[in-house]
C-alpha cells in the first residue's frame, strides 16, 4: 500500500479548508453524489477526497467502510488516511480506498462532495456557460480511461446518463443511454448524446450531469446562466377587418446576427384542425436591419402562432430555441344592410311600375271613398230637411198668433181636460 506524502497532504487539506465554500466548482470534474450520507467507490480508484459539512458545533464524524470497519478523525491508518477536522467541516483523503458502498455517520448540511482520483473520468463537450430561455442544447458526454474513450460494452450497456438542472425553484431531469436510440448517434461508441430543453426563467443554475452503472458513478457539475431570448415578436391583424396577419420580428443585435435568423413556424387554426407552415428568413430582406415585418394572408378566424428559431450568436455559436406561442384573431367585417333605394334602380320602367301600382291602389280605394261621400251627403240632407220643417212650423205659429191679436209670448195652449158628465 502506498504511503501518503504527509507534507503534501497537510498542505492540500489546509487549502481545501480555506476554499471549501467553492468546493462544487473546484471538484466538479470528478465529483460523485452523497445520497443519504452514502456513496460508492468503484475499483481502480487510487485516491478519494471526502468533504463533509455539518452544523457549527462539535461532533464526531465516522466513516463506515464496505467491510463494516470504521474510520475516525483521531483513529485511522496514518499511512493511508489524512483527516482535517473542525467544528463545521471534515476533509478526509484516503489512498487506495476500499471499493464498494461507504457511509458517513454525521449530521450534514451544505455542499458535501466526494472527489475521486481514478483513471475513469467523465468528459463533456459543447456545453456553453451562457444559454437562452427555451433553448435546445445538445452535448456529447464520454467516459475516459487513460486518456481514451471507453467503448467496452460491459461498461456501457448498463450505463445511464442523467442531466439535472437544479435551482431553488425548479429541477429538470432527462435520462439517456449509449444505445443508438433517440438522440444517441451510435450504440456503445462511448459517446452519449444529450439533448435537453432549457425551459427555465433567466437566472443562474447548477447543471449536474451524471453517468452510472452497477460498478461506478461519475458526476460533472457546471454553472450555467440563462439569458432572455435574443428575439422578440408580435403578431396581429394587418388592419381592421383585414384578412391577413402582420408578423413583426425584432432581433437583439448584441446577441445574435440578424441575417442568420431563420424561423420555422406553424400557424394553427382554432376553429378547424388545419395548420399552415410559415418560414421566415432574415437574409431575404433587401436592407440589413434587426427588424423584419411579414404579412401572412389568412382566412378570418382564430389562430395560434408557434415557431422555432435557428440563428448564430455574435460569438459564432449555432443556437436554436422555441418562441413563446401567441394567439390572435382576424375578425370579418359586419355585413352591411342594403338601402331600399338600392334594391330597385330608378329607371323609367320602375317609375311606370310604381305609378301603375299607385293607380291600382287608388282604384281599389275609390269605391270606399264614394260610399263615405254618399253617406255624408244623405245625412246632410236629413239635417237640412229637419231644420226646414222646424222653420216652417215656427213661421206658421207666428202667423196664427198675429191673426188673433196675440203675441207669441202671450199664446197659451190649454192642456186638454176631461169632459164633465
Amino acid at each position: 500500500m502506498a504511503v501518503i506524502n504527509k507534507s503534501w497532504i497537510v498542505f492540500t487539506l489546509l487549502m481545501l479548508a480555506v476554499v471549501s465554500s467553492f468546493a462544487h466548482t473546484i471538484y466538479a470534474p470528478n465529483d460523485i453524489p452523497l445520497l443519504d450520507n452514502r456513496f460508492r467507490i468503484d475499483p481502480n480508484t487510487e485516491q478519494v477526497t471526502i468533504i463533509l459539512n455539518h452544523p457549527k458545533r462539535p461532533q464526531k464524524t465516522v466513516l463506515v467502510q464496505p467491510d463494516g470497519s470504521k474510520l475516525f478523525a483521531r483513529r485511522h491508518p496514518e499511512e493511508s488516511v489524512a483527516w482535517f477536522h473542525n467544528n463545521s467541516q471534515d476533509i478526509i483523503t484516503i489512498q487506495n480506498p476500499m471499493p464498494g458502498p461507504w457511509q458517513a455517520i454525521a449530521m450534514l448540511n451544505g455542499n458535501n462532495r466526494i472527489q475521486l482520483l481514478n483513471p475513469i473520468s467523465l468528459k463533456i463537450n459543447k456545453l456553453p456557460l451562457k444559454v437562452y430561455n427555451s433553448e435546445y442544447l445538445t452535448s456529447h458526454v464520454s467516459l475516459i480511461k487513460d486518456g481514451l474513450i471507453m467503448t467496452n460494452k460491459d461498461y456501457l450497456k448498463y450505463a445511464k446518463l442523467t442531466v439535472s438542472i437544479v435551482s431553488d425553484q425548479k429541477k429538470v431531469v432527462s435520462l439517456y443511454r449509449d444505445d443508438g436510440q433517440y438522440y444517441d448517434s451510435f450504440p456503445f461508441d462511448g459517446e452519449l448524446t444529450t439533448d435537453f430543453f432549457m425551459d427555465l426563467d433567466p437566472g443562474r443554475y447548477l447543471l449536474n450531469i451524471k453517468t452510472k452503472n452497477n460498478i461506478f458513478i461519475r458526476n460533472v457539475n457546471k454553472d450555467i446562466v440563462v439569458f432572455p431570448q435574443p428575439l422578440t415578436y408580435t403578431i396581429q391583424p394587418a388592419a381592421e377587418n383585414a384578412s391577413s396577419a402582420q408578423l413583426t420580428l425584432i432581433a437583439d443585435e448584441s446577441e445574435i446576427v440578424p441575417s442568420s435568423i431563420i424561423i420555422d413556424a406553424m400557424i394553427s387554426s382554432v376553429d378547424n384542425p388545419q395548420t399552415q407552415q410559415s418560414i421566415v428568413n432574415f437574409s431575404d430582406q433587401k436592407e440589413a436591419s434587426n427588424t423584419l415585418v411579414v404579412d401572412l394572408p389568412l382566412a378570418y378566424g382564430n389562430y395560434t402562432y408557434a415557431g422555432k428559431v435557428f440563428a448564430t450568436t455574435v460569438d459564432g455559436r449555432e443556437i436554436n430555441f422555441k418562441l413563446p406561442d401567441q394567439s390572435f384573431e382576424l375578425i370579418a367585417p359586419a355585413p352591411e344592410i342594403p338601402e331600399v333605394s338600392s334594391l330597385l334602380p330608378i329607371t323609367s320602367e320602375a317609375t311606370a311600375t310604381i305609378s301603375g301600382a299607385e293607380a291600382t291602389g287608388e282604384a281599389t280605394e275609390q269605391p270606399f271613398q264614394y260610399l263615405w261621400i254618399l253617406i255624408a251627403s244623405f245625412a246632410l240632407l236629413i239635417v237640412i230637411a229637419v231644420l226646414a220643417v222646424m222653420f216652417f212650423l215656427k213661421r206658421k205659429q207666428k202667423k196664427l198668433a198675429a191673426d188673433n191679436g196675440l203675441s207669441l209670448d202671450e199664446l197659451i195652449i190649454d192642456e186638454p181636460k176631461p169632459t164633465k158628465k
